[in-house]
């Protein structure tokens, strides 16, 4: 995959992986990387990859612009703090869940999260609202990946 050896277009190589299997794509990963792939969810391993078959075909940055991005880097106003690495969604953004047959909204406030006409600083205590059990909610609310706790 990603040379012209194989007669198939950049764009047919991307959209095959959509359609690839877990293991399928680690194992090209490593074809792609020489290394093994990185845990992450299956749509950033998609997308990750499809940067790469790209690269290889085309070209990747140069060191010019690889220099100018880690000076952006380095004053970037979205650094990770020490505390948790999930980004908060921007102001208004509504998350939508469906747990046992109902969908459940909420919106990201100045304040916090508001559901059902209250505001809450936490998605987990909105989650174990919801679910009656411990979840973390970043991850019922589908923003990160991981374990749930029980449930």
């Amino acid at each position: 995959m990603t040379k012209k050896t194989d007669n198939t277009t950049i764009a047919a190589q991307v959209l095959a992986l959509q359609s690839m299997k877990t293991e399928a794509l680690r194992k090209l990963w490593n074809k792609l990387n020489n290394k093994p792939a990185p845990k992450v969810d299956l749509r950033i391993l998609r997308q990750r990859l499809a940067a790469r078959i790209q690269e290889l075909a085309l070209g990747g940055i140069n060191d010019q612009c690889k220099d100018r991005l880690r000076q952006a880097s380095k004053h970037s106003e979205h650094k990770k703090s020490g505390k948790s690495s999930l980004v908060r969604p921007p102001l208004g953004t509504v998350l939508v869940r469906e747990f046992q047959g109902r969908d459940h909204q909420v919106t990201v406030t100045l304040e916090g999260f508001e559901y059902e006409g209250e505001t809450y600083r936490s998605l987990t205590k909105i989650a174990n609202l919801i679910t009656g059990s411990h979840w973390s909610g970043p991850v019922f609310f589908g923003l990160k990946g991981g374990k749930h706790g029980k449930g």
